[in-house]
């Protein structure tokens, strides 16, 4: 079968207060967490559907929803009706959901068969999402209204319904509370990013559990391939200046002997080599350096990095990267540009 994904992503958002597909997870749209998710797994096109004035990335089709207000019923009408007729499936999964998995939606694909046109995930005795609809299920979706979405339906066809079983549900944010729990958000650069509550973190680097592991995936890319690398001490250098913790003295060497790396570099041009003999020299002498008030956001975080996928790419974002978190530091920048001057002179 070929199997397109309709990812719902126009509600009014009524619960949580505010639009969510305006909600930021990783640095993107969370509905586009969702997607991806369906990209990965193979199904085609994904089809988002969306308020109007929604910027949709292009390998991704934009469904818009012109009238949010009339309920999850007419994003679903929308959705399915946009499908390409050479699909002979669809699932439905919704843009609140960001850490659906594919393992989920391959588990509903496979479930597929000629003898019944639809498939639903349940959990104890909740049943919805994602839910597949053969092409010969797809007119039932007129029978919706208002903001009920495919329950009524999965119960009033239970016989051409297949369940696929979860132990557990599928996280979804509704409310900001659940946004928190989720994705609480980073400490230092203010990103949400989905990861496990009590997952490990640094020492005195302050981060979310999330933020440290999309940090660590970044490396892990820079020591497994070398031209990810060659700007592996300036990934460092920018993320634990925006990660600078408490006023303590570990925190304090941190965020001013990264600071002048981050100027070593941008402004005198120095290789990696010369920036880590200046670096091990200063953390030797013992200097008890001040503490430096961070600025209160920044343009760009570890997650705009990740998202490169070829070494060239992912050096001039972390050039980029670093140039604008310089930048936020402008308040410090005198200070900073005499300690880097000061380092620049003979020893001995």
């Amino acid at each position: 079968m070929q199997v397109a994904a309709v990812v719902l992503a126009a509600g009014a958002s009524k619960r949580f207060g505010a639009p969510k597909h305006e909600v930021l997870l990783a640095g993107e749209p969370m509905y586009l967490m969702a997607a991806r998710t369906a990209q990965a797994a193979g199904l085609d096109p994904v089809l988002v559907v969306v308020p109007p004035g929604t910027a949709v990335p292009p390998e991704l089709v934009p469904v818009v929803n012109d009238d949010p207000s009339a309920g999850l019923s007419r994003s679903v009408r929308l959705g399915i009706a946009t499908v390409p007729p050479e699909c002979d499936a669809a699932v439905l999964l919704l843009g609140d959901e960001p850490t659906i998995s594919g393992d989920d939606l391959a588990a509903v694909v496979a479930a597929a068969s000629g003898e019944r046109s639809i498939v639903a995930t349940r959990v104890g005795d909740r049943i919805g999402p994602p839910v597949l609809l053969t092409r010969d299920a797809f007119g039932l979706v007129e029978r919706l209204h208002g903001d009920e979405g495919l329950r009524p339906l999965l119960r009033a066809e239970a016989g051409a319904v297949t369940v696929v079983e979860r132990s557990v549900p599928i996280a979804d944010i509704d409310t900001p509370a659940d946004l928190d729990a989720l994705a609480p958000a980073c400490p230092g650069c203010g990103i949400r990013v989905p990861a496990p509550a009590a997952g490990p973190t640094h020492e005195y680097i302050e981060s979310s559990p999330g933020c440290w592991a999309l940090f660590n995936d970044l490396l892990a890319r820079e020591f497994g391939d070398p031209s990810y690398g060659r700007v592996h001490r300036h990934t460092v250098d920018v993320y634990a200046v925006q990660h600078p913790g408490v006023d303590d003295r570990r925190q304090r060497q941190s965020v001013a002997l990264h600071l002048v790396g981050l100027c070593h570099w941008l402004e005198h041009d120095l290789e990696q080599d010369r920036l880590n003999a200046i670096t091990q020299r200063l953390a030797s002498a013992g200097r008890d350096w001040p503490w430096l008030e961070p600025p209160a956001a920044y343009a760009m975080t570890v997650a705009d990095v990740h998202r490169a996928r070829t070494g060239a790419e992912h050096r001039a974002l972390v050039r980029h990267w670093a140039k604008a978190t310089w930048d936020a530091w402008v308040d410090h920048q005198p200070r900073v540009r005499e300690w880097a001057a000061d380092a620049l002179l003979p020893t001995g």
